[in-house]
């Protein structure tokens, strides 16, 4: 929530906290002439303390969603409303001007306008406070368009009064914004609740009435550290785990773990080889000669 504009209250309080924040820093400043500058700023958007609360009756309800359901387009209403007490406003009933519409945009002709707020009873005139559109299936955010239309209407009501926009979806999302101009106050999204009435109570009642007996189920966590194979390696390792193995690589070639150890297979694969010595190779030339072998890549 934040103020719709100025009061001498918010100027009073806002100079408050810069002479608070000048007094502070006044004596490290004058100190310190490195700093060249003292900045100072307001925040003037807030969390709401207590929520404000739109309540639709039934009637009002359905036939805001028929309207979204039916038209693939978008499609725009007014609404009736009664403000129950400082947080809470009721829309009770729904009202369609002639329309130009889009799959994204609501246009309306002035004398249309002009006829349609002329046939309103003067009960009905009075509690006009409240306007919303669709956007079919996209996202409930206002465009730059809705911004200036909420700007517009809230220009033209002064300081008084209050007024409630929406924009719906065809997923179910309702975004809301309330100008309470009597109480110098904006409210988004994030500072309303929406509820519907039924012949009890509300719906936001009922689901008070049963969220007891609507339990989470919360399964225990318990944390197991991996373990590894234990072996004997040599060199930089390098572990790895695939297809349900899990082996020590070095960097010489040779591992233990559990898998496929090359060293013991490479013994199985490859005859061990013995160096002939000279006296060896003599006597298989000499024996060569004795049985009349001859290459001619001796000749030289």
């Amino acid at each position: 929530m934040k103020p719709l504009y100025m009061t001498q209250e918010i100027e009073e309080e806002m100079l408050k906290k810069f002479f608070e924040k000048f007094q502070k820093e006044w004596e490290t400043f004058k100190e310190n002439m490195n700093d060249t500058k003292f900045t100072f700023s307001q925040e003037f958007a807030e969390k709401a303390k207590e929520k404000i609360t739109l309540i639709f009756t039934q009637q009002a309800y359905l036939r805001m969603k028929s309207l979204v359901d039916f038209f693939d387009t978008e499609v725009g209403w007014y609404g009736l409303v009664e403000r129950l007490d400082q947080k809470t406003f009721r829309i009770y009933d729904v009202r369609v001007c002639k329309q130009y519409v889009s799959g994204a945009k609501v246009d309306t002709e002035d004398a249309d306008t002009l006829e349609f707020f002329n046939s309103l009873s003067d009960d009905e005139a009075e509690h006009m406070h409240f306007q919303a559109h669709s956007h079919v299936r996209m996202d409930t955010f206002p465009s730059g368009t809705d911004s200036q239309n909420q700007a517009d209407v809230i220009k033209n009501m002064g300081k008084k009064g209050f007024y409630i926009f929406q924009i719906w979806n065809k997923q179910g999302s309702i975004n809301s914004f309330v100008y309470d101009l009597d109480n110098n106050m904006f409210y988004d999204k994030n500072d309303i609740d929406v509820d519907i009435e039924d012949e009890t109570g509300t719906m936001l009642d009922y689901v008070a009435s049963v969220a007891d007996l609507v339990q989470e189920k919360k399964y225990p966590y318990t944390y197991t550290p991996t373990t590894y194979p234990k072996g004997n390696y040599s060199g930089n390792e390098y572990y790895s785990s695939g297809y349900g193995k899990r082996n020590y690589y070095s960097s010489g070639g040779y591992y233990t773990g559990n898998g496929y150890n090359y060293a013991t297979q490479s013994k199985k694969n490859k005859k061990e080889e013995v160096p002939e010595s000279p006296e060896s190779i003599l006597s298989i030339v000499k024996n060569a000669l004795d049985e009349g072998w001859y290459d001619e890549r001796w000749d030289y």
